[in-house]
């Protein structure tokens, strides 16, 4: 049976405000001064040196151009918030007194596993691999492994979160001797189940129709009907 007892962001540089805005008004400045006036008559002389002029004001203005846009892009990488940090890792529960290492199944970092050993009718011994998160908390429990015989000489009842709680403890019986106390949860327990074989005509076979197994059942978010039946199945 297993039972378990901020970062502030960084402020706009002022000093970039005041020299983006002169960048931004030469560029429409230099953009207009392109455009040919009507009022002034083209000098045919003059006309290769109004391109050249014009190329390089344009060649100015893609430049500024690249640099506001580099400096936009560094704006915006300071003001973007920080990474999220990693959550930390749940810590390893505590040992808990009366229950021994052998006896604990292994904390994994987010539950506890281990492979529970179940005797089977036939006297031989079926290992089931199985997990439990802890109940109560990361380190403030542990899952461990006792097994009990009946009659268990323990009330039973139901928890809080559709948990089995054990309430009461008997003097002389089984839980007693294997130090079950109140407030531990059950988590899961053994039961009896059946499996009809049939022949090759689908009927049962005479003296051998079914098969017994002891398996593990969950006793988490279980009615409270339902655990008793699977426990009372293992007499």
């Amino acid at each position: 049976t297993a039972w378990s007892p901020s970062s502030k962001l960084g402020q706009p540089n002022k000093s970039w405000k005041t020299m983006r805005s002169p960048c931004i008004a030469m560029l429409f400045m230099n953009a207009a001064s392109l455009r040919p006036s009507l009022r002034r008559p083209r000098l045919r002389g003059a006309s290769s040196a109004a391109a050249a002029t014009s190329e390089d004001l344009l060649a100015e203005a893609a430049a500024l151009r690249r640099e506001a846009n580099a400096m936009e892009a560094a704006m915006e990488a300071e003001l973007a918030p920080p990474p999220a940090p990693e959550p930390p890792a749940q810590s390893k529960p505590k040992t808990v007194a009366g229950v021994s290492p052998s006896e604990a199944l292994e904390w994994t970092g987010s539950a506890f596993a281990g492979a529970i050993e179940l005797v089977q009718e036939d006297g031989s011994k079926r290992r089931t691999p199985a997990e439990w998160s802890p109940w109560y908390g990361a380190g403030k429990s542990v899952v461990f492994q006792r097994e009990l015989t009946l009659p268990l000489g323990v009330i039973l009842e139901e928890g809080g979160g559709g948990s089995i709680v054990v309430a009461e403890v008997r003097p002389g019986g089984s839980g007693e001797q294997r130090d079950i106390r109140p407030g531990d949860v059950l988590r899961a327990c053994s039961a009896i189940s059946s499996t009809i074989v049939y022949g090759n005509a689908m009927f049962p076979l005479d003296g051998a129709n079914t098969k017994w197994r002891r398996t593990l059942a969950p006793c988490d978010m279980q009615p409270f009907e339902t655990v008793m039946e699977q426990i009372t199945s293992n007499e």
